[in-house]
Formats: C-alpha cells, structure tokens, sequence
C-alpha cells in the first residue's frame, strides 16, 4: 500500500525520510504473502525441496488492493504487486530447488533469490526431509517516490538506493501419503538495511512458519484436502486455514479465512493436460473486516509444470512372456 509522506529536516536526524519505513515494520516488513501457500512451499520452508518426487516449476503472480489509488501520481497505481518463480527437483535422496521472488510495496522493493537443499529419510513409511536454503536478499527505496516539504533539503536522499544483505533459512518436514507437515525458520541471519541512512537499521525479523495439510479421499472422484499455516515473528502471528476440494483428480475449489484483516480467499484451479503436468490456479481474496483502505480487493494467478523425477542407474530389466533372459 502507497502513503503520502511528508518530509522535514531538522538537526537531530541527518535522513527523515528513512522514517517512513516505519509503518511497514508489522507488516509488510515481513516476507511476501501468497494465497495460494499450499502449492508452492518451497518459498516457505526449504525442506520442501524436492517433495512429492516431482520437477516442478512454478511461476505466479500476486496483485494485493487492486485498484487502491496512491496520492503519489508516479506509483503506477499504488497496487502492492509480487511475483514468484520457483524450481524444485528430487535427486535420490535429495531434493534441490531455487526461487527468486520481486515484491513491490510503493516506494520499496524487495528482491529474494535463494537456493535450496533438503535431504530425505524415510521415516515410519513416509519421509522425514531436513532443509536449508542460502541467498541474497536486496531491499531498494526510490527517493523520487516520496514528497518532500522541501525539495532541495541536501539531507534527503535523491534517486534509488539499494542494498544486498546474504540470507538463510532452515526448516524440516515430514510427509506420507495422506498429511503433510513442516516448520521453517526465516531470515537466520536478521539482515540489516540503512537504505541511505547512517544511523536507521531496518532488519529483517526472524519469521517462524508452521504449515500442514491432509488429503481425505471420499470415494474415486473427490478428495479433500484441509490446509492451515500458521507464521510468527514472535511479536505477532497470523493464522490462516481451510479446505480444498478436488474432483477427478483435474479440478479443484476451496476456500480459507486469514486472521489478519479478516479475509476470506476463494481459490480454484484446473489440470490443463490428461497427465496433471500443467495447472492453472488462481485466488481472490475478499476483506470482509479491517482498514477500509485494505478493501479493494487482491487477487493471485499461478502456473505449474511438472516432470516425473529423473531415474538415475541401471535401467530396469523388463521381463515378458515371449523374451526370456
């Protein structure tokens, strides 16, 4: 969300304009928010590198208050916009991936690219999987976005600034047949930023998440599938769940309420192709309580592609009636 900012300069703070930062500290300070959580979990916990022994590759796209309109004429908009594109393939018992995500909140933006490993141990006829990811993650602001009182003050910044932190995330998960559940820890390291300040840090916070869901089957045509997340960083915590519903294993509905704001999310989705390779999926979320500045609605769109796991060794002998060996 975009805010007018009115700058002052005075002797006690070299840089003002950093403080407007501030109001993202609950919230948007923390990592990016996707509706569609269950389906790319990667992005929230590095042990899931690898899961379901398939190659996926998943691009999606988040545009948060559509239709919000900024007081900076120059802000496009002022429509929170995010997006991600995430790789993960199993090796045996391994499991690599990678994402790199743009998150743009007004003047802000936060660029995350991060790769993964996870190793997997079979565990009570499932797999227990032990994950870690490292990266960089850059935050940039752009002065030009931001009104000034006073145009010319010489202490207020000018341009984009950027900075580029390294970053880790640990996490372990265990999935089987009918559930899955993991828990992650983000940003280990609680990189700092100054962004054009030399006394302002505006660090990264240390961001648990807990997510899991189970798949019931209800007869040969449909499954449900109830999902929760829940995330921390210790001063807040947000909660979010609810079911899926997926008929003929092609189509899917469902639906889940977020605590914060009080939103409901509508999600659905389709497979594209008989082999369930290519999906389409897509959420709308609907703020029912809250900011009244929240209510313009979101929305999310995802594409997913995905391989069989690659086969490693010996090729299989393949015995038949006619040939004997």
């Amino acid at each position: 969300m975009t805010l007018k900012f009115t700058i002052r300069s005075n002797k006690n703070n070299r840089l003002l304009a950093i403080l407007f930062l501030l109001p993202f500290a609950a919230v948007a300070q923390k990592d990016a928010q996707f509706s569609l959580f269950s389906l790319n979990q990667l992005y929230l916990n590095p042990a899931a590198a690898g899961a379901d022994g398939l190659t996926k590759f998943q691009l999606t796209h988040r545009t948060q208050y559509a239709g919000y309109q900024g007081t900076n004429l120059t802000d496009e908009g002022g429509a929170l916009s995010t997006q991600l594109f995430s790789f993960s393939m199993p090796i045996k018992n391994f499991g690599i991936g990678f994402y790199a995500l743009n998150d743009r909140s007004g003047p802000r933006t936060d660029q995350d690219f991060k790769l993964s490993a996870a190793y997997r141990i079979p565990l009570g006829g499932g797999n227990f999987q032990v994950g870690a990811s490292a990266g960089l993650f850059r935050q940039a602001i752009d002065y030009g976005k931001l009104r000034a009182r006073d145009p010319d003050d010489p202490l207020i910044q000018t341009g984009v600034i950027s900075e580029i932190n390294p970053d880790v995330a640990v996490g372990v998960r265990y999935e089987a047949d009918a559930f899955y559940a993991g828990v992650s820890l983000n940003h280990l390291l609680k990189p700092k930023y100054q962004l054009g300040s030399e006394t302002g840090t505006n660090p990264l916070p240390r961001t648990l998440y807990f997510n899991a869901g189970v798949n019931i089957e209800l007869g040969y045509l449909l499954d449900i599938q109830p999902i929760v997340l829940v995330k921390s960083d210790i001063s807040t915590v947000s909660v979010e769940g609810g079911a899926t519903v997926t008929y003929n294993k092609r189509y899917w509905i469902g639906g889940t309420y977020r605590q914060q704001d009080t939103y409901f999310i509508l999600m659905g989705g389709i497979y594209l192709l008989p082999d369930q390779s290519l999906r389409l999926s897509g959420a709308y979320d609907l703020v029912l309580g809250g900011d009244r500045t929240k209510s313009p609605s979101s929305f999310e769109v995802m594409l997913s592609y995905a391989l069989p796991s690659p086969k490693f060794g010996k090729k299989t002998i393949i015995r038949t009636p006619r040939f004997r060996f």
